[in-house]
């Protein structure tokens, strides 16, 4: 039976591009927002494609109108050749990752059904056939990576430069990549990823070189960044222009701006269907964040509640939670309370 919560896994590489990024002009106030949000708003650097070949329906389906990604289009598309087979491309991946987006929402084997009926519904053989081993590999790859990420452990403060510890992590992450994926699907769906991340590696090792001096390193940044291709230029543009929009409304939010401020300065930056999403993701946060606290205010109850045995106390918090939150929630869930936990909160 396969774990519901192995799905979604955030990248290695976002703990690289949260270092320096707050080494630099732009500073990402919370690195796994952002790398949603700048999902959200979209990257002028992603592939393009024929638009002349066959697209798959960008329609939204009727049972996804009513969830967070309602007013919302399907992203990616299943581009085929002349012979109509499949034409490996990172828009596929993007159409995968869009329905997987809904877990939570739904439960696993519905959200596996709807890609596989995604599929169906917009393909015909042999690009089908070729199609769905493609999502049954990716499927597994992710479980893959996301048992990777549970066997490493976070870096220490001291280690948060250690630059060799991260070129062993996503040499791990690359080979989990190549163990479930054909290359020619490797290099489709992560070869601009990987591209970068050896660029942000390269950034690294520049910054935290104790032989040159602050002239010799701005000198060889500049030439790492004229060295990129156009495309991975113009990826890191949109993520420095990302994160200096995300860290102004974060001013605004804790000035206490309202909804509607953060809404317009989104919408003058990223358009209105980009602001609608960033929207929506911002209530889907606010209202995980009050079921939490509700939570944990429930829990502390219980804790210190003296009339209460060990096991009634355990018994009782497990009732709140399976109340509370869904199976696949208990693993995200099971940070807020370890930071509550260190806090003393």
């Amino acid at each position: 039976m396969l774990k519901p919560t192995a799905v979604i896994v955030i990248p290695l590489i976002v703990f690289v591009i949260f270092y320096i990024t707050q080494n630099s002009d732009s500073v990402v106030v919370n690195p796994m927002d952002h790398d949603r949000e700048l999902a959200l708003v979209g990257s002028k650097a992603k592939t393009n494609l024929d638009l002349t070949q066959k697209k798959a329906s960008q329609a939204l389906p009727e049972k996804l109108k009513q969830t967070s990604l309602k007013g919302t289009t399907i992203d990616g598309m299943y581009p085929v050749d002349a012979q109509g087979n499949l034409l490996l491309s990172k828009d596929i991946k993007n159409r995968f990752e869009y329905f997987l987006s809904t877990m939570g929402e739904f439960e696993l084997e519905q959200v596996l059904d709807m890609i596989k009926e995604d599929i169906a519904l917009n393909l015909g053989s042999p690009a089908k056939e070729q199609a769905l081993k493609l999502f049954d590999d990716y499927v597994a790859y992710k479980y893959a990576l996301s048992d990777l990420e549970a066997s490493l452990s976070a870096p220490q403060d001291y280690e948060v430069n250690d630059i060799e510890r991260m070129r062993s992590q996503l040499q791990q992450m690359r080979d989990v990549r190549r163990d479930y994926l054909d290359v020619e699907a490797v290099d489709a769906f992560f070869g601009f990823d990987e591209m970068y991340d050896d660029f942000m590696l390269a950034r690294l090792e520049v910054q935290n070189n104790q032989q040159l001096s602050d002239e010799e390193k701005r000198a060889q940044l500049i030439g790492l960044d004229q060295g990129l291709p156009q495309d991975v230029q113009d990826m890191r543009n949109e993520t420095q222009r990302v994160s200096q929009v995300f860290s102004l409304t974060e001013d605004i939010r804790k000035s206490g701006g309202t909804d509607e401020e953060i809404y317009t300065v989104n919408e003058q930056e990223f358009g209105q269907e980009a602001a609608q999403r960033l929207q929506a993701l911002n209530q889907k946060r606010n209202e995980w964040q009050s079921r939490v606290n509700s939570f944990l205010a429930k829990k502390k109850s219980i804790e210190i509640d003296e009339q209460l045995s060990e096991t009634e106390k355990e018994q009782s918090i497990s009732d709140i939670k399976s109340n509370m939150f869904e199976q696949e929630e208990y693993r995200k869930l099971t940070a807020y309370e370890l930071m509550a936990t260190e806090s003393g909160e």
